[in-house]
């Protein structure tokens, strides 16, 4: 399953209201974390999808979208953010698939994370 992206920041906003779980990754084309991030996320695109799980990419250099990284706060490439009823709930800094599972795991009813070792950077909104 493909991922998608924002069209600009009001497309942003109504897909994080949308009701479902919205799961970003924010990437950039010249950082080879990045890249390795993406592939791991395309293993795990088919099971976001079976769960019910809205997955987007966003590149941070993309100019057109800068407002939804600046609202995001990103800070460091690759991270990744899950939303739900259009608030933040929790993110995920660096490469680690682990993290990934156990983020979107704790926020998603009846599905238990998978292979949750090596957390290294896994943080709610509220901490």
């Amino acid at each position: 399953m493909p991922s998608k992206s924002f069209k600009d920041f009001q497309d942003f906003t109504s897909i994080i209201n949308n009701g479902r779980v919205i799961v970003i990754d924010f990437h950039a084309v010249w950082s080879g974390w990045s890249q390795f991030s993406g592939q791991q996320l395309s293993d795990l695109s088919e099971t976001f999808n079976r769960i019910g799980v809205d997955l987007y990419r966003v590149n941070i250099d993309d100019c057109e979208l800068d407002d939804v990284v600046m609202e995001a706060d990103v800070r460091v490439v690759p991270t990744f953010m899950v939303f739900k009823d259009g608030k933040k709930v929790g993110y995920a800094e660096g490469v680690d698939a682990g993290n990934l599972r156990k983020l979107v795991g704790s926020h998603v009813a009846g599905w238990t994370a998978l292979n949750s070792v090596g957390i290294k950077e896994v943080k709610t909104a509220q901490s």
